[in-house]
């Protein structure tokens, strides 16, 4: 089975900073991968690069096999990929109905067969109504995020980036968060996740990227990745 989404020895500089240097990584649909690492690993910059916001310096991005390292990141959500972001990208001053409506694209057939079923279940999870005219500026701080999440699943990816999609949120709306992604994964949907919460990652992960100083530094399972001594005392500052 082939990747669904692929690196190849990805790099990045801003001046003479090393933001992602020969990053390689192979995601096969179906994946639940998170990629985690300290602050300065790298992980915003590498997120850029899979989206099509930054063009790397060396190396390329693939999707489902094509080549798309340079491609802008619409046509990258053309191609069936959904992103959100850690800056919140809903349309503030429109309602909510016309925020999970704006994604809608009718002249798309080639959605995943259970893109809608995903995007209800993640509606009546997150509690947010598809009719609703309230002003997406007047939702609470967990609504607004998981509005984001919801216009994406309105799109029909069938892969879904996202970066730090629990920041701001409680322990338990994180927690919740981390059960409607569980289920859009057991339901089909591939999900790259950049995070550095632990215990989300936890919830959520199936395969884990540490990443550290712009390169990988390991890759396992959760347990393994939790279990590594090197990986703590990144965490911790010491290595």
């Amino acid at each position: 089975m082939a990747e669904i989404l692929a690196t190849e020895a990805l790099a990045k500089r801003f001046g003479g900073v090393i933001a992602t240097d020969n990053v390689t990584l192979k995601v096969m649909p179906g994946e639940l991968r998170c990629i985690i690492g300290p602050n300065g690993a790298g992980k915003s910059t590498l997120f850029a690069l899979l989206c099509g916001i930054h063009r790397p310096d060396a190396g390329r991005v693939l999707l489902k096999g094509q080549d798309v390292t340079f491609l802008p990141a619409f046509r990258r959500v053309r191609l069936g990929v959904g992103l959100t972001f850690q800056n919140n990208r809903a349309y503030h001053h429109l309602t909510v109905r016309q925020n999970l409506e704006a994604p809608l694209r009718p002249d798309r057939h080639d959605q995943p067969k259970d893109a809608h079923e995903r995007f209800l279940y993640a509606l009546k999870l997150f509690g947010l109504d598809p009719m609703s005219d309230l002003p997406a500026r007047e939702l609470p701080h967990d609504q607004l995020q998981w509005l984001e999440i919801a216009m994406v699943l309105a799109g029909g990816p069938d892969l879904l980036l996202l970066d730090e999609p629990t920041a701001g949120l409680s322990p338990d709306e994180t927690l919740k968060t981390a059960r409607v992604l569980r289920h859009l994964n057991e339901a089909g949907l591939t999900i790259v996740v950049v995070e550095h919460d632990i215990a989300f990652v936890r919830e959520v992960a199936r395969k884990v990227t540490v990443l550290h100083q712009g390169r990988v530094f390991a890759e396992g399972t959760v347990t393994e990745i939790t279990a590594h001594d090197d990986v703590r005392k990144i965490y911790l500052g010491r290595a």
